[in-house]
């Protein structure tokens, strides 16, 4: 006769050690109340512009005029996302909302990222 490996009390504190760490990271997960960030607008490694994204209407900006880059970005229910791009494979708008802190979009043929902070931090615009 053989034996298994695992008997069922290995197999069942197995589940409970697996099930309390499921609970744990519910409830860690739930917890956290993430902010809406400041989106910073990098044209050439440089910030040139901010968004107060808790405080900004919905609205699409047109970079094309200000900063000569074939760029629409879009801000709806605080959250910022590439609207259109004219570039060859249009990654930057699948992207899609970007809101919370450390979330990137990024369009490399226009050189244009869109960076979410903290709004804690202090960013400023470079001159």
């Amino acid at each position: 006769m053989e034996r298994s490996v695992m008997s069922k009390k290995d197999l069942l504190l197995i589940a409970v050690i697996l099930l309390l760490a499921l609970i744990f990271s519910a409830v860690f997960l739930m917890g956290r109340d993430p902010q809406i960030g400041v989106a910073a607008l990098s044209i050439d490694g440089k910030i040139v512009e901010l968004f107060q994204l808790a405080e900004e209407e919905d609205r699409i900006i047109d970079l094309q005029e200000q900063y000569a880059v074939p760029v629409k970005l879009e801000i709806r229910d605080h959250a910022i996302r590439f609207l259109e791009s004219q570039c060859p494979d249009h990654i930057c708008e699948g992207y899609g909302f970007i809101s919370r802190e450390t979330e990137t979009a990024v369009c490399m043929p226009n050189r244009c990222v869109l960076l979410i902070y903290s709004p804690q931090d202090n960013i400023t615009i470079e001159s």
